[in-house]
């Protein structure tokens, strides 16, 4: 007698019944690890781009701004171009043609940052002594509309991050 080696149409309908639950119990839960690491990694990129022009504006003993453009800075408060972070001799918060660019970082594509302070300049400023310019405030990671998380900077210039609070807009 020949033994036939092989699965019957039940038995694989079950099996890609089961493939099917499970795959529909982690697709949602990969989506939004996928958006919680986006999210991380944009407020890395900030922090870090934030640090090292604290740094450079202490180690250079030079005022170092921070804007958004693309290669000039923008008048915008919505940071969702890149950043540049720059030699400011002239302290307007302008890469002007004198000015050295120290670095330039891409944003992510789907997110940005509102920038909100209490002068309402479209840029940040360090001192030389790693101090802000007066222009302590808040960076607000949005997307679609929606604050998902703060990344406040105060006076001294350091960096903590934080929930966004009732008040955080993204315009």
């Amino acid at each position: 007698m020949n033994k036939v080696n092989g699965y019957t149409l039940l038995e694989l309908t079950v099996c890609l019944g089961i493939v099917a639950i499970m795959l529909g119990v982690a697709v949602p839960n990969f989506e939004s690890a996928l958006a919680r690491n986006k999210q991380t990694e944009a407020t890395n990129l900030l922090i870090g781009a934030l640090h090292y022009a604290r740094g450079s504006a202490v180690y250079g003993r030079t005022v170092v701004s921070l804007c958004t453009g693309l290669s000039t800075c923008t008048d915008s408060q919505l940071w969702d171009q890149n950043i540049l972070i720059f030699t400011d001799e002239n302290k307007n918060g302008k890469l002007d043609n004198v000015e050295i660019l120290l670095q330039q970082i891409s944003t992510p594509t789907d997110l940005n940052w509102q920038w909100s302070n209490f002068r309402s300049t479209s840029y940040l400023q360090y001192e030389p002594d790693g101090s802000t310019r007066a222009l302590n405030g808040t960076f607000t990671l949005c997307h679609a509309g929606q604050p998902l998380q703060q990344v406040v900077i105060n006076l001294t210039g350091r960096v903590r991050t934080q929930k966004p609070g009732a008040s955080a807009r993204c315009r």
